[in-house]
């Protein structure tokens, strides 16, 4: 099978960084323990329950074997970007990955703010970010575009937004794969919730993703 010049593979690849941690921001830690600074320990509402866990995933996407559950500060890279994920002025964060460890990635990532005018400009910023997409670019062989950009109805949170990119072979190249990249942004108080997904293909199939979202909203609080 072939894949558009080693791009896919790249953002498909577990293990790739999401970033650094800056010194003071409240962590919640990857390997099951909370390990908040003193100085948010005290006023963080986040917790390891508020995250979706892999047999929730499982449930939600049965055709793929989601079988392991990534605790900890190193996931996979997301296809759009660390600015995909979290907004400036972040107080805490956390965030839990999910792989069938042959083609399909996701990850849940949730970032608290100061106030919820802080993270309804994060939840702006990572839409935007979403929308346009720049951080990597798709092979000479493929192109790309957004196959859905909607609010998901009936999620437990004020805004959620599913935003879809889709990699496809052009016609000179009808043999590689292609590659499904969704998304799901929840704003939820002071605190917002991002879902992203990356398989070979088309990706989790819509209502089986609005699931999640759904499920990924109702579980974090405000």
């Amino acid at each position: 099978m072939k894949v558009a010049g080693g791009k896919l593979r790249g953002m498909l690849a577990a293990g790739a960084a999401v970033g650094a941690m800056a010194a003071g921001i409240g962590v919640l830690g990857m390997g099951g323990a909370d390990a908040a600074t003193s100085s948010t320990a005290a006023t963080t509402a986040l917790s390891r329950s508020q995250l979706l866990t892999v047999g929730e995933v499982k449930k939600a996407d049965a055709r793929r074997n989601w079988f392991r559950q990534v605790d900890r500060g190193i996931l996979p890279r997301t296809y759009c970007g660390p600015a995909s994920t979290e907004g400036k002025h972040v107080s805490a964060r956390m965030a839990r990955g999910f792989t069938d460890e042959m083609d399909a990635y996701g990850a849940q990532y949730v970032s608290q703010y100061a106030n919820a005018a802080a993270a309804k400009a994060a939840y702006n910023s990572i839409i935007a970010t979403l929308k346009s997409c720049t951080y990597s670019k798709p092979a000479p062989t493929h192109a790309r575009k957004i196959t859905e950009n909607r609010v998901v109805k009936g999620a437990s949170g004020d805004l959620t937004q599913v935003i879809r990119w889709y990699d496809y072979p052009k016609p000179n190249d009808p043999g590689s794969e292609a590659g499904g990249f969704p998304y799901a942004v929840t704003l939820k108080g002071r605190n917002v919730s991002v879902l992203a997904f990356s398989e070979m293909g088309p990706g989790v199939p819509a209502p089986n993703f609005d699931k999640l979202a759904r499920q990924a909203a109702a579980k974090v609080t405000r």
